[in-house]
């Protein structure tokens, strides 16, 4: 299956500011910002760093991963989804933290999900980015803070009747020399994969159907269904959200296009998934760029109940979507969800809820795991992180 070579990885950021700031509402902005600039430093050969759109897609880690190109190898159909422009190979989330103003020393984060293999084996210079990011300022507020610890997380276990995979270690702050320093835990790269296969086999730990389903929209969700805008969160139209993303994905950082034979089964089930019930409303806030201006965000956010008569061959595809986000904006943290429950009726409790409220942030520590090899594995033994800041201005030529 095309789609099982999607590998993805879940890396969550715990930092504390170095001084108080004023910050957005929703920080997706700022985080991309501070990632972008600095992987551009990194990567980008041109003096210029190509600020008018990478100039060597095809050959640059920055294009690739950040900016890739239309392929003209594509079948027609993932043209049309795909349009001008591809996917980068991140999503980022803020934990749903509304914050307007930290206060100095205070404790904030966020998750990173990075898509295909090329994006996981970068881990140590994305994290270096955003190291350097945080120490030197992000965004245009300039909000500076210090990484505290990285962590990849595993899979959810509320698509599961049985615990989800723990969450792995990869650097922690440690004393050296009489200095802190973000210091690498030793790690293999398949001890931090997730993948479509990974997610499956989870839910087939069910004795029976899966009858029911809740859905908690976290920031807003605005799709389409047949060319329409969708205003209320009708399952059919999540569930095609969810497809197009990852079949987009799957050709641009993955193995290539999903056979419709695959996901087709999944559209047709989803038509016949019933909501019951919404607590959603209509919500929305501003974006500013610089070759933008301002750009108005608006969705549904909220919680929605769905009823079938078996939603297992769904959840597969449902966990993965909560993660890489779907509709307009996926990239700074819109149309992001959690599966609340599966199998609770509306108005009972859920086995698990995943909180990611800002007002009850905290950091997650964890001991590193090593899982089963599907190949031979990379071993990071990375010891410190230590960055030489060069002139942003002026860079030498080779």
């Amino acid at each position: 299956m095309t789609i099982e070579q999607l590998p993805l990885a879940r890396l969550r950021f715990d930092l504390q500011t170095l001084e108080a700031s004023p910050v957005p509402a929703y920080k997706g902005d700022v985080l991309r910002m501070a990632l972008l600039w600095w992987l551009s430093e990194f990567w980008c050969p041109m003096p210029d760093r190509c600020r008018h759109g990478c100039r060597r897609p095809d050959v640059c880690t920055f294009g690739r991963l950040c900016q890739p190109a239309v392929d003209p190898a594509w079948s027609p159909k993932i043209r049309h989804l795909v349009g001008d422009t591809p996917p980068p190979a991140y999503a980022l989330w803020d934990l749903h933290d509304r914050r307007t103003y930290l206060d100095a020393g205070a404790a904030w984060g966020f998750e990173l999900t990075l898509v295909g293999e090329l994006a996981l084996r970068q881990i140590p210079a994305i994290v270096a980015a955003v190291q350097q990011g945080a120490e030197q300022g992000m965004g245009r507020i300039r909000l500076r803070s210090r990484v505290r610890q990285v962590v990849a997380l595993g899979c959810d276990s509320v698509v599961s009747a049985s615990p989800g995979a723990p969450a792995c270690c990869l650097a922690t702050e440690q004393p050296l020399n009489g200095d802190v320093v973000l210091t690498w835990h030793s790690y293999h790269l398949d001890g931090v994969i997730i993948d479509y296969g990974q997610v499956s086999a989870s839910t087939q730990t069910w004795d029976g159907p899966v009858r029911a389903l809740s859905l908690r929209y976290l920031s807003p969700v605005k799709i389409k269904e047949r060319g329409e805008w969708v205003d209320l969160p009708v399952f059919s139209a999540v569930m095609r959200a969810v497809v197009r993303r990852l079949r987009i994905l799957s050709q641009v950082h993955g193995a290539g296009e999903w056979p419709h034979a695959e996901f087709g089964p999944l559209l047709d089930l989803a038509e016949t998934v019933r909501l019951d019930h919404h607590e959603t409303f209509w919500t929305g806030y501003a974006r500013h760029s610089q070759r933008g201006g301002r750009h108005d965000m608006e969705g549904f956010v909220g919680q929605a109940w769905y009823a079938g008569d078996d939603l297992r061959p769904l959840l597969p595809a449902l966990c993965l979507g909560q993660w890489l986000h779907i509709g307009k904006g996926y990239v700074v943290g819109n149309g992001r969800y959690t599966i609340e429950s599966a199998n609770q009726r509306i108005g009972e409790s859920a086995n698990q809820r995943v909180s990611e409220s800002a007002n009850q942030y905290q950091p997650v520590v964890s001991s590193s795991h090593e899982s089963s090899m599907r190949k031979p594995a990379l071993i990071y033994r990375i010891v410190t992180i230590r960055i030489h800041q060069r002139p942003m201005k002026q860079r030498e030529k080779n």
